[in-house]
Order: structure tokens, then C-alpha cells, then sequence
């Protein structure tokens, strides 16, 4: 059973369908989960939905590599997906487990080069931000993406269905987003928004998922005045984090620029229909909902604390879905008193309770929020 599930998954993957290739390397690991390869293969498909997937495409590496030690196309996976996070410590960890696996390993000689380049363009580009010196972070930065765009490590595919994505594709470029959104912040801070947005724009063509980019080209458009499109990138933003004041801000200062009126609000996102909820929920990589009513004695006890947990975690999806108005919403949710949380994280349902606890809401964030880092 589990080998025909990873047959499955293989075959899924292979035409681009990651999503249900995931789906059935589960059903393979749930007969078989010794696996090494499933776990790798399943890392692969995870990786080609993008950046919002990467943190748990590094659990499913890291399982293979325990349960398989030398199974050097997993560490390289590993090495990889970190660098793309960003956690070049991580990711140097990864690539000398590599090359002690398998000294001869091409993968871990063209990762090795590709994290020096990066973090040697990061450590010298944020000392210098730091210290005020714009214009040599700045150049830090442009060196350090001019040696990892030279890097040509291993592209990541998937074992057995040997399928190389358009994403993995993307996958060369993308460790210097990075570097790119920092010389985008050098740029405005030296003024030169042009040049501010071309970067912003290029790490987002490299990870079409990198909030911080987004935010840097948000900014960027509204320096150079191009305040309807700064506005709907802002909107935009508002989806990833809809509890971030910032976010709300550069909403309503934009729109207001154009002669609207604007009152976008950081905090718990007020759910209106079915389709929202559905949309909101499956976006988010982890979503609390707050099921209540107006009447309902409790739900207004805890909504102060549900809303200060909104503005301390602006990643997190907070909905507040009352029954009274979204009835096919509570319906089919299958909600029977207020106030009920649920929790989901990438958009499977992990956790739920009905009461007015606060603290059992604090430790679901606990819990849940590294899982999605």
C-alpha cells in the first residue's frame, strides 16, 4: 500500500499537481512511515507550492535524514530549503552533514560556495546598514548576489519522478532575495526608490511569497508617488498580515492620497460570507477562528484578548465569524456554542474548544506558531 501511494505521489508530482502528490505521500506514510525516500519526496512536492510551504517541506527532509543518515539527495534538499529561509546557519549545518555523508558529493561543494557567497554578502551588507553606512551595504550586497548568482548548486527535484518545476527553476535565483530586499532597503534609505522598487521587484520574481519584499515594493511605489498602486500593494499585504498597524496605515494613507476615505484596521478579520472564510482560511498557514455572537456573554469577555493576540501576531490569521450573520458558515462548521475556536494550519484543522479560555488560545500559539516559521 505504501509503495503504490508513493507511485501515486510520483506520478502527482510530475505533472505539477503538488498539492495531491503531498496528499498521497501522506497516505504512504501512514502505511509505511520508515520511508526515507516518501519523506524526501514529499519535502520536493511541499517546495514546489512555495515559500509558504518551505518550513514544513524542512521537517519532511529532516525526518529522511533520520531515518536514513546517508541519504545525501535529502541533506542537500535540506541545505537548500534553508538558504531559501534565509537560515544560512541551518543551511551550513546541512551542507557540512553533506559533505561528511559523501566527500565527493558536486551538491555540497556548490552549496558550501553558494552560502559563502550569501552570507558574506549578508554579514558585511547588515554590519554596514547598521552602522549607518548605506551606500557600502549597499555594495556588500551587490557582491554578494554577483558570486551566489555563479553558484550552481543541485536543482531540487524529486527522486523518483526526476521532474524538474518551474518553482525549483526560480530556485537558483531565489537565496538572493535575500540580498536582494536588503539593498532594496539600502536604496530608500539613500533615497533612490527606482532603484528600491527594481530590487523589490526582482526578489519577487526569484519568491513570489516574500512578505518582506512586497512590503519594500509597497513602500517604494508610494516614495514615487504611485499611490494606486502602492495602495492595492499594501491591500495585498493585508491578506499576509492582517494584524500588522503598519500595514492598515500604508492602506489608508494611500487611498486617502487618492481622495477615497479609508479605515482599514489591524486585528481579527470580521468574516462576511462563506466565500470569504473559505478563501481567508486556506491562504493562511496558521488561522484561528473565533465563532460568536452578539448576545453571547463570554464571547465578549474574551474579544479583548483575541484581539491583543491578533496585533501580537500579525502572520496569523485571526477570523471572527459570527453566527448570526455567516449561519452557513457556523452551519457547516458544525458550531453548537460560542464561543468556539478552531484552529487550522495549512488549512487542515489541528486543534478546537468551545469556552472563553484565553490562555488555551495563547497556547495553541505557542505550540503551533514554530511549526509555520
Amino acid at each position: 500500500m505504501a509503495e503504490a501511494a508513493k507511485e501515486r505521489g510520483n506520478a502527482l508530482y510530475k505533472s505539477g499537481k503538488f498539492s495531491d502528490a503531498v496528499a498521497a505521500y501522506d497516505e504512504a506514510i501512514a502505511a509505511d512511515a520508515t520511508i526515507a525516500s516518501v519523506h524526501a519526496n514529499r519535502a520536493a512536492a511541499l517546495s514546489g507550492q512555495g515559500r509558504a510551504f518551505f518550513a514544513e517541506a524542512v521537517r519532511s527532509c529532516v525526518t529522511a535524514v533520520s531515518l536514513d543518515p546517508s541519504y545525501a539527495r535529502a541533506r542537500s534538499r535540506l541545505g537548500q530549503l534553508c538558504t531559501k529561509l534565509g537560515e544560512l546557519d541551518t543551511a551550513t549545518t546541512a551542507a557540512e552533514d553533506l559533505a561528511r555523508a559523501d566527500p565527493d558529493s558536486a551538491a555540497a561543494k556548490a552549496l558550501t560556495r553558494l552560502l559563502r557567497a550569501l552570507r558574506d554578502g549578508r554579514n558585511e551588507g547588515n554590519a554596514a546598514f547598521k552602522s549607518g553606512e548605506h551606500a557600502r551595504a549597499k555594495e556588500a550586497y551587490t557582491a554578494g548576489i554577483a558570486k551566489a548568482a555563479e553558484s550552481d548548486p543541485d536543482r531540487d527535484t524529486n527522486e523518483d519522478a526526476e521532474q524538474t518545476t518551474t518553482t525549483e527553476t526560480l530556485a537558483q535565483r531565489m537565496p538572493c532575495a535575500l540580498l536582494l530586499c536588503n539593498r532594496a532597503a539600502c536604496s530608500s534609505a539613500l533615497g533612490n526608490h527606482a532603484d528600491a522598487l527594481a530590487d523589490a521587484d526582482a526578489a519577487l520574481a526569484a519568491d513570489p511569497t516574500y512578505v518582506k519584499a512586497s512590503l519594500r515594493r509597497a513602500h517604494a511605489l508610494e516614495a514615487l508617488g504611485k499611490t494606486e498602486e502602492a495602495a492595492a500593494a499594501f491591500a495585498a499585504i493585508r491578506a499576509e498580515l492582517p494584524g500588522d498597524p503598519g500595514v492598515a496605515d500604508g492602506v489608508n494613507r494611500c487611498v486617502r492620497a487618492t481622495g477615497k476615505a479609508s479605515d482599514e484596521r489591524a486585528g481579527p478579520i470580521h468574516v462576511t460570507d462563506g466565500a470569504q472564510y473559505g478563501r481567508l482560511r486556506a491562504a493562511a498557514k496558521l488561522c484561528v477562528v473565533d465563532f460568536t455572537a452578539s448576545w453571547c456573554g463570554p464571547c465578549r469577555q474574551i474579544a479583548p484578548a483575541f484581539e491583543r493576540m491578533a496585533l501580537a501576531n500579525p502572520s496569523v490569521h485571526f477570523l471572527k465569524v459570527d453566527v448570526d450573520e455567516v449561519q452557513d458558515v457556523a452551519a457547516a462548521e458544525n458550531v453548537r456554542s460560542m464561543p468556539t475556536f478552531k484552529l487550522y494550519r495549512y488549512g487542515s484543522k489541528v486543534e478546537e474548544f468551545s469556552g472563553a479560555d484565553a490562555n488555551r488560545l495563547q497556547a495553541w500559539l505557542t505550540r503551533y506558531l514554530p511549526t509555520v516559521a
